[in-house]
């Protein structure tokens, strides 16, 4: 015997069927928490430069510094935060985009922490943060 909805059960069934498929889809993404924080050298703020936190998979989040060094990360266009993840940061100086000038130690920065490959710097991210620094010593 086959089971076969009439009238009304077809709509039924297809609501049932949309709302697992929408669960589904939903549910399926990382873990993301707000973080801000200020970046330093040498106990003092490092301005205008861009912090990258990338994780050890998936894409980086990014944040642009103020003249004090506070920075805000942005997962993506829509959403603030970062990967519940251990990240490596980095740090550059993009002089088109940039607020205002690179730091006067921006070389030495950028010889040590200018890109994924060469940063030493791990940052581990379990929880929503407002007040992180990041250290460029």
């Amino acid at each position: 015997m086959k089971f076969r909805p009439r009238g009304g059960q077809w709509a039924d069934w297809l609501a049932y069927a949309l709302f697992v498929l929408i669960a589904a889809c939903s549910s399926g993404g990382p873990d993301i928490v707000p973080v801000s924080g200020t970046v330093t050298r040498n106990g003092k703020p490092v301005p205008f430069v861009t912090v990258y936190f990338q994780p050890t998979s998936g894409r980086p989040s990014l944040g642009n510094c103020d003249a004090e060094g506070r920075f805000k990360l942005g997962y993506t266009r829509d959403q603030d935060g970062a990967k519940v993840d251990t990240h490596t940061v980095y740090v550059v100086h993009f002089a088109e985009a940039a607020a205002g000038p690179a730091p006067a130690d921006f070389k030495q920065i950028y010889a040590k922490y200018g890109t994924p490959e060469l940063s030493p710097l791990k940052i581990e991210v379990k929880k929503a943060v407002s007040n992180l620094e990041v250290k460029l010593d």
